[in-house]
């Protein structure tokens, strides 16, 4: 019996999942091990699996075991991201990637972002100063690569950075990554701020320590420390430094998470819920 496999081959595994399909979810649950182990093992496997099997749409019943194991899976993941005395923002989002993608590899993301700043590396050859670097980026962005900054998240999809760099579109967290991310990768000093629930990207002049602030959601729009005073003061909340201290990675990626929180009480999912729900409280230990 296929039960009793420790290493299961593509028609193997797609034999396991027709029988997930058809069978009671007494018997189900008797063939979840076998599943864990093949996609803890090899994920890109069994996404092959799960392609040949299934020609249109994965069966209602086979999409929830598959995701229910995957996310049990992701917990050892976040425990060993937030374990870290500083662990890499790169090393979070591709966490993050494998809640819509449990075949997503660790370098995939890197890649992709490598490629991203290859091709803008000509663009910034002669750039004079932040503020230029900031201007060549922002229209790169959103002209060349048509990036959309979606107002609101109605899928926890939109807060996947890992479709987000297949996709184009997603949450103003994604799109904030993607300039700190991509900065960095020029050395250019930056990170992401909180300003009282608006996350802005900001970049700093290494000698001078100047800053300037962009804002993913008005197509980066590059603010000053003036404008961020004015937008909290117009607001009528007291002004605090604070707000404008570098979110650790750590940080990014529990905002991620209670993001799709939000997303997911909207919509009433308590099975998933349940899942992100440990996720944050391992982040936050």
């Amino acid at each position: 019996m296929l039960l009793y496999m420790k290493t299961l081959g593509t028609d193997q595994i797609k034999a396991l999942l027709k029988l997930i399909e058809t069978e009671t979810d007494e018997y189900t649950d008797m063939l979840r091990p076998d599943l864990a182990a093949a996609i803890k093992a090899d994920p890109a496997r069994v996404q092959q699996a799960i392609d040949s099997a299934f020609s249109d749409t994965v069966p209602s019943k086979v999409r929830r075991t598959l995701e229910e194991i995957c996310w049990e899976n992701l917990a050892e993941n976040v425990a060993s991201f937030s374990g870290k005395i500083n662990p890499d923002l790169e090393e979070g989002l591709w966490i993050l990637a494998l809640f819509a993608s449990p075949a997503a590899k660790r370098g995939e993301i890197t890649q992709k972002l490598d490629n991203i700043a290859q091709e803008m590396r000509p663009l910034l050859l002669n750039a004079k100063d932040l503020y230029e670097i900031a201007e060549i980026m922002g229209k790169f962005f959103f002209s060349t690569l048509h990036i959309v900054t979606l107002p609101a998240n109605l899928d926890i999809k939109d807060i996947s950075f890992g479709r987000f760099l297949i996709k184009k579109r997603g949450s103003s967290l994604c799109t904030a990554c993607l300039y700190q991310t991509i900065a960095q990768r020029f050395g250019v000093e930056s990170g992401l701020v909180d300003l009282a629930g608006r996350i802005l990207v900001f970049m700093q002049d290494a000698k001078t320590r100047q800053m300037l602030f962009i804002d993913p959601l008005d197509n980066g729009k590059i603010l000053t420390e003036q404008d961020c005073k004015d937008y909290i003061l117009a607001r009528d909340i007291k002004w605090n430094d604070e707000f404008l201290s570098p979110l650790s990675s750590r940080t990014i990626i529990r905002r991620f998470i209670a993001n799709m929180i939000y997303v997911l009480n909207k919509l009433r999912d308590e099975r998933r819920l349940k899942y992100l729900r440990t996720y944050l409280e391992i982040i936050k230990n």
